[in-house]
């Protein structure tokens, strides 16, 4: 990963070139030839209030601002924006990845408990967030020895003030789940005034990442710079889902509380959840190598077993990856099943969600949520 462009002060020697020139226009020639001033830093310096901005950052509290910045999935830019606020020991961080179909990404730490979101609305209880990963430790943890020059962030100037690379993984900090990415690498730097006072922070971050079955890089740069008003206070979300994470299927998904597992379908390779207030069912399964199949023809290949006509196709994002989905009402079984199929890497997976046949819209629904809390492990 390429590191963030240096940029640095150079007002020594531009004070120098004005009274040189000045002297000249005002018929002060020198004598003899100026002395030449010595060579510009070509790289960071010493931060000068690096202690008291040490000292800042581990008091870090009641701060917040917006998100700008951008990610590049091969040769594609989308533009990142966002919110981020700390209050307290909570944190709350929300990253939009902008595009034809922009995608959410929502964490909320309170009293070292984490809950995820992937459309602002549905949130998972994920359990407790692995210490020394939030936003408040990646940013008392900084490094505040190097200065990397006064950049301008919007309408603000600031000192960046750069931790060596790879020495603190910032991805968990944004609420971002690493599950898939290889060769990671990440610089967080300090954005900082002149005493010492953190302005915001930022980082730059690539992986590799496979996406409908190529590897391909990723980079994000991302910037936040505090607002003057502090944020609002951070709770909880009511009523979280359960977060369900089979690593051998290398599958996790956010389902209703109150769920439970039922051996409904296990002959067949399914994991099945059921809910006895509903009568709704979400079930799934790992169908093994697609091999040279596309997302169309594994999804033909999965309806032409069925008993009955499915419907038309739409499409969906399942875990960041492409996905179809079909319904099919079944006369043996005299229910109404909706059935996604979703190619990740090399391997294709099955998830179904079924209720009953006069519930088409409420059974619709719960699957776009459970679809939207789905993850890929591996």
């Amino acid at each position: 990963m390429s590191q963030l462009p240096s940029t640095l002060g150079r007002a020594g020697a531009a004070l120098c070139v004005a009274i040189l020139v000045g002297g000249l226009l005002a018929g002060c020639a020198p004598k003899k030839a100026a002395t030449p001033p010595p060579p510009s830093p070509s790289g960071p310096v010493p931060f000068a209030k690096s202690a008291a901005l040490a000292t800042n950052l581990s008091a870090l509290d009641g701060v917040g601002g917006s998100v700008q910045g951008t990610i590049t999935v091969g040769k594609d830019d989308r533009p990142l924006s966002g919110t981020v606020s700390i209050s307290g020991k909570s944190s709350q961080i929300m990253l939009v990845e902008g595009g034809t179909t922009p995608d959410i990404l929502d964490e909320i730490v309170v009293d070292g408990e984490r809950f995820t979101s992937r459309d602002d609305k549905t949130w998972i209880a994920r359990g407790a967030k692995t210490a020394g990963t939030d936003l408040k430790s990646l940013l008392a943890g900084a490094d505040t020895v190097l200065d990397s020059g006064v950049r301008k962030v919007g309408d603000v100037s600031a000192h960046e003030v750069l931790t060596s690379p790879d020495k603190i993984d910032v991805a968990p900090a944004l609420g971002i789940d690493t599950w898939t990415f290889d060769e990671e690498t990440t610089t967080l730097h300090i954005w900082a005034d002149d005493s010492g006072k953190p302005l915001g922070f930022g980082a730059s971050m690539s992986w590799k990442a496979t996406i409908g079955g190529v590897s391909q890089p990723v980079t994000a740069d991302v910037d936040v710079m505090f607002a003057t008003t502090p944020p609002a206070e951070i709770k909880a979300p009511a009523n979280p889902w359960q977060w369900i994470e089979d690593k051998p299927t290398g599958i996790a998904l956010g389902i209703p509380a109150g769920w439970k597992p039922t051996d409904v379908n296990k002959s067949l390779g399914l994991t099945t959840y059921y809910d006895s207030a509903s009568g709704t069912t979400v079930a799934y399964i790992s169908l093994g190598a697609a091999g040279t199949a596309s997302l169309t023809e594994a999804t033909e290949a999965i309806a032409a077993k069925l008993d009955d006509t499915p419907s038309a196709r739409q499409s969906a994002v399942i875990g960041s990856e492409d996905a179809l989905w079909m319904t099919v009402h079944r006369t043996k079984q005299k229910d109404y099943e909706v059935v996604a199929i979703v190619l990740h890497e090399t391997l294709a997976y099955e998830i179904l969600v079924l209720g009953g046949p006069a519930d088409e819209k409420a059974v619709d629904a719960q699957a776009v949520q459970i679809f939207s809390a789905v993850e890929f492990t591996r």
